[in-house]
């Protein structure tokens, strides 16, 4: 007893202690050490045979386009005619050959034993490459399999093969890997790969190093792929101010920093990006953000999927403004949300616009958004045609600082341009005015049936035409006040989930018998199939007699025994209460000591929790 009661206290400590290291960006909810991953490629055409992603708790996929956000509980899926590559936002590439499937089961989940954040992938079929760089010093990532699990050391790259017999396939191009293997938990193995080595663990869990294999179609493909890094991490390193932003900035500014747009001064927001088109009509053509893409949802997020291929990093990480002159800007920043957008909704139509410096101004927002309505339902909106931007001038300068709680914290690297806008706005600055009077037309409107149409961007009004039309309508009708844009963003995902639930009832109704049992959250899983698992809190938990638990739906490690979970002290995923996926909040769980589990191999996946136990084993290292 007193061997638990000092474990238990030392996993309590670790607990409370963890909360101090450094992040590679925040979401906007406040949660820290964590990274998105997205669909960095995939060769869609519309046919039945595209790589797909399964939300958690979904029974239809959703296809897997460019730029689509992944996480925690979902999983990829490619056909035997298109492969997929995945990024992460601390820059780790994963490739997934024909004929594979793929589940992220944790993402940065803080270890109950020690100070270390598991990473876990758990290859369900086929092969995966992969090109690892590590988060942090305290991240252990790992990719596991029904036999095995690999850990890989940082900047390592991997090809890793879950064959039709059940054996792990591991071989090392450069750095290392580690498998941990073998039949008992009390007597487990443990053998190092080396670069240009190949490891094999055999479906009797017996490990074995392999004859190399020099060329494989799989790694052709990917060499054919890697070859073009050079020319395509060429681009203009990020300007010096800018050094101290988030990982991710930092690999879209290699990659994509002067192929697409370029780096310049602004004298009121510092340093920003600015897109251009090969047609030479930006930014005086019809290009803006949040245009060229479509929303999903995840779990209670509003996520926007630009089809931009550069679009992944500048909508989650940072704003947009617009500027007279130079079009559209994007300001870098170390928040992550899933859109910098805000949301409105007039007489049947969702509108949209970039999230800017003015919508953290109480004048601004107070005079936006009530002269907005005036004109919409009115005859007195100075953002009409022909207006002066000189109306601004009537907000009291006194009210130029918002006093409600904005939709989104600022970002600390944003403070200094909101500073010099604020300034600007106050002392009249015609250049700012002819900017800000610029926005009226950027807004987009598209009918609420319309939003989920593949073809929304062919049916959005225009601005200038809905005013048009609601000047000339016969009598108004002119809501109290206008709605937030929580609640417009909140109305339009029930809209998306609402549609997905009838999707999978029908699915599910259409599907066969045995179709419908596969489909279905199978039965938990043998507590024995986690035991191979790099995971430090397995050999305690083994150790003490008791399980251990991962939680896709909470990114959480958990003890349900000892009551204990990864997300207690620190801010926590709320719990999504509808379907699939997983949502950042600032509220902290408990673990709700489910014991259902999950099977690697299943046709869909499914949900509840993996989970590894023991009672008594020793690991023995064979390197």
């Amino acid at each position: 007893m007193k061997r638990k009661g000092g474990l238990l206290c030392f996993w309590l400590v670790l607990l409370l202690a963890a909360g101090g290291f450094a992040s590679n960006y925040k979401l906007v909810s406040g949660e820290k050490d964590f990274y998105y991953g997205h669909i960095s490629y995939a060769d869609i055409k519309n046919d039945g045979q595209d790589p797909v992603v399964f939300r958690e708790g979904r029974l239809t996929p959703e296809i897997a386009v460019l730029n689509l956000p992944l996480g925690p509980g979902d999983t990829i899926q490619t056909s035997a005619e298109r492969r997929a590559e995945v990024q992460f936002d601390n820059g780790t590439i994963i490739r997934l050959d024909l004929d594979s499937r793929l589940k992220i089961e944790t993402v940065m989940a803080q270890s109950l034993s020690t100070a270390k954040k598991i990473s876990n992938l758990v290859l369900e079929k086929g092969q995966i490459y992969v090109m690892y760089k590590k988060y942090s010093s305290l991240e252990m990532f790992q990719v596991v399999t029904a036999g095995a699990a690999v850990k890989l050391d940082h900047n390592s790259v991997a090809v890793i093969r879950l064959t039709g017999e059940g054996a792990t396939d591991v071989q090392v191009e450069r750095g290392k890997a580690y498998l941990l293997c073998g039949e008992d938990k009390m007597d487990l193995s443990q053998k190092r790969i080396n670069a240009k080595q190949r490891g094999i663990v055999s479906a009797e869990n017996e490990v074995e190093l392999a004859e190399y294999e020099v060329l494989t179609d799989f790694k052709a493909w990917n060499e054919s792929l890697n070859a073009h890094f050079p020319e395509l991490h060429a681009a203009n390193p990020l300007p010096k101010p800018l050094q101290n932003l988030p990982p991710a900035v930092f690999e879209f500014a290699q990659k994509f920093g002067n192929i697409y747009g370029e780096w310049t001064w602004h004298d009121l927001y510092g340093y920003v990006w600015r897109p251009y088109l090969n047609d030479q009509r930006y930014p005086w053509g019809t290009w803006s953000p949040y245009i060229n893409g479509s929303w999903t949802s995840t779990g209670s997020e509003m996520f926007w999927v630009p089809t931009e291929p550069w679009g992944w990093v500048p909508y989650h990480l940072g704003i947009w403004m617009w500027d007279a002159k130079k079009g559209w800007v994007w300001l870098p920043g170390s928040l992550f949300a899933p859109a910098w957008a805000v949301w409105d909704f007039y007489v049947g139509f969702y509108s949209w616009r970039p999230y800017t410096l003015y919508d953290w101004m109480y004048g601004f927002d107070n005079f936006w958004r009530q002269s907005f309505w005036g004109g919409l339902y009115g005859s007195n909106n100075p953002f009409f045609p022909g207006s002066s931007p000189e109306v601004l001038l009537g907000i009291r300068k006194d009210q130029l600082k918002k006093k409600d709680s904005p939709d989104f914290p600022m970002p600390k690297e944003a403070k200094k341009a909101f500073e010099a806008t604020l300034a600007a706005l106050k002392r009249g600055d015609h250049t700012l005015l002819d900017s800000v009077e610029g926005l009226r037309q950027r807004s987009v409107f598209v009918r609420k049936q319309d939003l989920l149409s593949p073809q929304w961007q062919e049916k959005a009004v225009p601005f200038d035409r809905l005013a048009k039309e609601m000047e000339t309508a016969a009598s108004p009708v002119k809501p109290a006040s206008p709605p937030r844009s929580a609640e417009v963003s909140k109305d339009a995902r029930l809209a998306i989930e609402r549609s997905r639930s009838i999707t999978d009832v029908r699915a599910w109704m259409a599907s066969s018998p045995k179709l419908r049992r596969e489909a279905a959250p199978r039965a938990a899983a043998s507590p024995s199939f986690r035991f191979r698992d790099w995971n430090p809190d397995i050999r305690t938990a083994i150790r003490l007699g008791v399980e251990i638990s991962y939680s896709s739906r909470r990114n959480e490690i958990a003890c349900p025994q000892l009551g204990l979970s990864s997300r207690d002290n620190r801010p926590s995923m709320r719990e999504s209460g509808r379907l699939g996926g997983f949502s950042p909040s600032r509220s902290s769980g408990s673990s709700s000591g489910s014991n259902t589990g999950s099977s690697a191999g299943s046709a869909s996946p499914s949900t509840g929790r993996a989970h590894a136990s023991g009672s008594s084993a020793n690991q023995k290292g064979k390197q």
